[in-house]
């Protein structure tokens, strides 16, 4: 639905608005492994033990209403703003939660969306599985950014950005108290940077660093302090993305992409384990010290349509991170990987239906050499429906 005002400027109606939402049907049937009740496949959550739980399930809690807008000014430029919702609350509910939020002035940005370190535009369409590749960078901060080009026009732009997590999630490492770890507010944003070149066919490259202070608790226990004191840890990381489209005779389209991040302190900043406790761990001496983990992860897809109403896509993923022995984290290394196959039909432009088998295994390394793994297998299914 969309209104326009009466009254123009700059020969365009000096307001216009417009309501849009999206109906998703989410259906999941887990085969092996133990992901029941998640309506991702969060491969890091699985029983590295080999516990099954065979499951059925179905939800609409993915689908989305969103309002944006666009206000012409008398200096010739534009405000544009979008509000979005979704029903995806705490804990499988299906509560009305906050996905964007946002304006847009000239060269700035400034709300709740989509992280600079990461893209926008990155999303291996058409996936059903709304978190995404378990490798891939793409989180919702609030945000001051600005973007410009470095030649008026030109293909090649520069973005940096103040970034926050709101608090429910602020700092992503695993609480301790019994080891000297405690939650403690931030003192800073996060910084990121980044520079973006775009190809003439829609496609583009982008390498973004990001740096941060990650604020804690902290008492050393083992010095027999009583009292929790201020600390933080710096980390950060850098991401190198692409994405590149094939065109055909036909006029269809076919898209590879591909990321590759290293980092320490930024799981959160992966949209797949954001909220898993995987920033960092307590050091298991009692010293109150906390303990970023490493990590470097990616993955590729290629989406294919074969005709008009027929597209598929192969994706594969991993995350690997390490040097948790001196930590809580009860392992030295855990490696993820995630294989997914997608077949998309369009019934209407605004209708499609899809199956997406999934592949996942989870790999456990101790200090002591010994390893233990796990595999699980999913088949979801859905509807999406544009109105």
């Amino acid at each position: 639905m969309a209104v326009e005002s009466k009254d123009t400027l700059n020969g365009k109606p000096k307001v216009t608005a417009r309501l849009m939402g999206r109906l998703k049907l989410n259906g999941m049937y887990d085969i092996k492994g133990s992901l029941s009740g998640n309506s991702s496949f969060l491969i890091h959550k699985n029983d590295v033990t080999g516990t099954d739980i065979p499951a059925f399930s179905m939800d609409m809690r993915q689908s989305q209403l969103r309002f944006v807008s666009t206000i012409q000014l008398n200096n010739g430029k534009e405000i544009k703003s979008m509000l979005e919702a979704d029903f995806e609350g705490a804990n499988n509910t299906s509560q009305f939660r906050l996905r964007h939020a946002y304006i847009k002035y000239d060269h700035w940005t400034v709300g709740q969306t989509w992280s600079n370190f990461g893209d926008s535009s990155l999303w291996p369409a058409p996936l059903l599985d709304w978190d995404g590749p378990t490798g891939m960078v793409l989180s919702r901060r609030i945000q001051i950014r600005y973007t410009a080009n470095f030649v008026e026009n030109g293909h090649t732009a520069f973005e940096i950005s103040a970034e926050y997590m709101e608090p429910r999630r602020l700092y992503d490492y695993t609480l301790s108290p019994n080891y000297g770890v405690d939650y403690t507010p931030s003192r800073a944003p996060d910084a990121v940077a980044g520079i973006r070149y775009a190809f003439d066919n829609g496609g583009f490259m982008k390498l973004a660093g990001l740096y941060r202070s990650v604020a804690y608790d902290s008492k050393n226990i083992s010095a027999g302090d009583t009292d929790f004191n201020f600390a933080s840890k710096n980390g950060g990381g850098v991401t190198a993305i692409t994405s590149i489209f094939f065109r055909k005779k036909s006029g269809l389209v076919n898209n590879l992409q591909a990321q590759w991040t290293i980092g320490k302190g930024i799981s959160d900043y992966f949209l797949a384990i954001g909220g898993s406790g995987l920033d960092g761990f307590a050091s298991s001496d009692f010293s109150g010290k906390l303990n970023l983990l490493p990590v470097h992860a990616g993955f590729i897809s290629y989406e294919r349509y074969l005709n008009k109403k027929f597209h598929s896509m192969v994706m594969a993923s991993y995350n690997h991170f390490y040097e948790g022995a001196s930590t809580q984290a009860g392992w030295d290394r855990m490696t993820n990987y995630q294989f997914t196959l997608n077949a998309s039909y369009d019934f209407l432009d605004f209708l499609t239906i899809g199956v997406e088998p999934q592949i996942g295994y989870k790999q456990l390394q101790y200090d002591n050499g010994n390893t233990q793994g796990a595999n699980a297998v999913r088949i979801n299914f859905g509807m999406l429906f544009n109105f």
